[in-house]
């Protein structure tokens, strides 16, 4: 057996954007502060040391699907294929609690961050040296390969975020579910 190690270079793309829907960032909120009262205690430990919805929580919520129409356009910048959703949760921080550092090596399409919430740390972008400043309404579109963390919340506020992570169609899997906004077969 012969292995062979070299590293290569990616483009990790990080892309930062703003909705001003305040409806949709209000009901969004709400939804997922009332997810949070329902999640058993014994779900498995993630990175985020707060409050969260579990991973598939927002999957099929049409708040988020709404949130993806909405940006479609940006997605479009980034994601040159039809795509299908890995996961979707939210996320509620309170005083002390952080996301340590992490990426999200199994997914392979694209990654996001929407701020529902602002005066928290922010998220801070290992490879870029960027931390992303949180604003009510803002979104980050990130390469899942890019390592990011949240600094301890120092203020005595309520953090709220929606994650969501998405993987490129494959030729060879049958997909019930595709998403498609723009009303064409398979199209987003």
């Amino acid at each position: 057996m012969e292995i062979k190690i070299k590293k290569i270079e990616i483009e990790g793309f990080i892309l930062i954007n703003e909705i001003n829907s305040i409806d949709l960032i209000n009901k969004l909120k709400n939804v997922i502060k009332q997810k949070v009262k329902e999640v058993p205690k014994n779900l498995p430990k993630t990175h985020v040391k707060g409050e969260f919805t579990g991973f598939h929580s927002l999957n099929s919520h049409a708040l988020y699907h709404e949130f993806l129409y909405l940006i479609k356009e940006d997605i479009k910048k980034i994601c040159k294929t039809n795509f299908t959703i890995e996961d979707a949760w939210g996320n509620v921080y309170k005083k002390g609690d952080e996301a340590t550092e992490h990426d999200h090596g199994g997914v392979d399409a694209f990654c996001g961050i929407l701020y529902l919430t602002e005066g928290g740390p922010g998220t801070y972008f290992k490879e870029h040296d960027l931390t992303v400043e949180e604003k009510i309404g803002r979104y980050v579109l990130f390469h899942p390969i890019l390592r990011h963390s949240v600094k301890p919340l120092t203020e005595n506020i309520e953090r709220v975020t929606m994650a969501f992570n998405n993987n490129k169609i494959k030729d060879w899997v049958k997909y019930d579910k595709i998403i498609n906004y723009a009303g064409n077969k398979n199209e987003f």
